[in-house]
Formats: C-alpha cells, sequence, structure tokens
C-alpha cells in the first residue's frame, strides 16, 4: 500500500473530527474575530476552565434562548 498525500491525510483527519468523543455529529465553523473579543474568549475559557468550542456553543445556544430561535434542548 503507498503512503498517504498530505490531502489524503487531511482528509481522514476532517471525517474523524466530525464527531466528538461522545459521538456528537459536529459542524466545521472558521471565523476571523476582532482582537478584543478573541481576547475575551480566551479569558472567559481560562476563567470557567472550558476549551473555545464550548464557550462559543454556550454564547450561541443563550442567545438563541434568549431570541427564542432555539431549535436545540
Amino acid at each position: 500500500m503507498a503512503a498517504m498525500t498530505a490531502a489524503e491525510r487531511q482528509q481522514r483527519y476532517r471525517e474523524r473530527a466530525l464527531h466528538d468523543p461522545d459521538g456528537a455529529l459536529l459542524t466545521r465553523l472558521q471565523v476571523m474575530i476582532e482582537s478584543h473579543a478573541a481576547a475575551n474568549l480566551e479569558r472567559i475559557c481560562q476563567q470557567e476552565g472550558w476549551a473555545k468550542r464550548q464557550a462559543v456553543e454556550v454564547a450561541i445556544n443563550e442567545i438563541a434562548k434568549a431570541l427564542q430561535c432555539n431549535s436545540g434542548e
């Protein structure tokens, strides 16, 4: 079997990354944010002991709940 190319390895990684360890289906989100918001995100994560993903999910879900457009739990 031939060695995988970098593109093939990246494709495999992305396929595996679509599921978190608990089996939840994930969606890729890639955004650029202002440095002030990024610094706030870092501080929130440090203070709460969260990963960035968790902080973003909490923020989105809280806003959706406040706007009464929550389609989740």
